[in-house]
């Protein structure tokens, strides 16, 4: 009988306003990826993550399934990181783990709320730290249903089949352990991604999220120009006014210093602190990036790179650095 659920049939898309990057990856080690794809995403489509023409995106993903060759397949995407929020909750020590969420679905507008209406979320139960305690923590991930069902509706509607919507910094700290299986779980990491238009900051410690924070760059992707090269891979080329987008840049120094300030002094009250930032993202000169951040902050900085084996081999183009994060859920504990 077939499995019409094996991963062997699961793509990984993960989608941005202006492109689209798909890894083709059956299970096991990464050396298996079976394929890189990318393709520029038309401007006016999409906006920080919400779909704004719902007729031309959905031509666009049936255009792009047909090209790929993607009809029936399986797919995990990234619920996109603007429509989202991560709050740290409390709730009833008693309760069993697969209880958690069914009691916020209960206590949801009575004495839980959250900013929009109709939310879907997930609440992950962290460890118990004082077993004496009347209540635990754990983190809740929400987003607006509408906006998700969005994107549910035009992959099946264009013949995918939608099975996991994960969180991005998640997928991205899950790659980052994949390279650095002999990392220290203790250590605060402050992972910062750049990209075209939005900056990500997450702050992971113990294998666990403790800050995330979506910043628009409020530049017009109209001020990139996007070259196709000859392997298919995208070049942008910014073509608007660099000083005053660096300039930009510069505020998000300041704001990552305070950031970084927040996490040692308020979450911590100065007894921990981020002690290294790792830097990504599909902005083409994270160099320069790299060496603003070593002047703003005296913590250790480096820039990841994607390779598809913890010994450094096989090196891809770090653009898919969010793709091979999601294509190893279920592979990295």
């Amino acid at each position: 009988m077939l499995d019409l659920f094996s991963t062997k049939k699961t793509i990984n898309l993960v989608i941005d306003d202006y492109a689209i990057r798909m890894v083709d990856y059956p299970g096991g080690d990464l050396t298996k990826v079976k394929s890189f794809e990318e393709r520029a995403i038309p401007d006016g489509l999409l906006e920080h993550g919400r779909i704004l023409d719902d007729m031309e995106f959905y031509q666009f993903m049936k255009d792009l399934v047909q090209d790929w060759g993607l009809k029936r397949r399986h797919v995990r995407f990234y619920v996109p990181d603007s429509l989202m929020i991560m709050k740290k909750v409390e709730f009833p020590a008693q309760l069993k783990d697969e209880d958690v969420k069914g009691h916020f679905y209960m206590e949801l507008g009575r004495t839980f709320y959250l900013p929009f209406e109709n939310p879907i979320f997930d609440v992950y139960p962290l460890p118990v730290t004082d077993p004496s305690s009347s209540k635990r923590e754990g983190l809740l991930f929400a987003v607006p249903e509408e906006e998700l069902n969005k994107y549910t509706a035009v992959f099946e509607d264009v013949g995918l089949i939608p099975v996991v919507a994960d969180v991005r910094s998640i997928g991205i700290y899950r790659y980052y352990r994949y390279l650095q299986p002999e990392m220290n779980p203790e250590e605060a990491i402050l992972f910062f991604e750049l990209n075209l238009n939005s900056i990500v900051i997450s702050i992971f410690s113990e294998h666990k999220p403790e800050f995330l924070r979506f910043l628009d760059l409020d530049v017009s992707l109209k001020d990139w120009r996007c070259d196709v090269e000859e392997d298919g891979s995208l070049k942008w080329v910014f073509q608007g006014d660099e000083e005053a987008f660096y300039g930009l840049l510069d505020d998000q120094m300041i704001e990552l210093e305070r950031i970084m300030n927040f996490y040692r002094y308020s979450l911590h009250k100065g007894e921990k602190q981020v002690s290294r930032v790792i830097l990504l993202g599909d902005f083409p000169r994270l160099d320069i990036i790299s060496k603003k951040v070593s002047t703003t902050i005296p913590t250790p900085i480096r820039i990841l790179d994607a390779y598809l084996s913890p010994a450094k081999t096989g090196q891809v183009n770090r653009v898919f650095i969010p793709s091979l994060g999601l294509a190893l859920k279920g592979e990295v504990k």
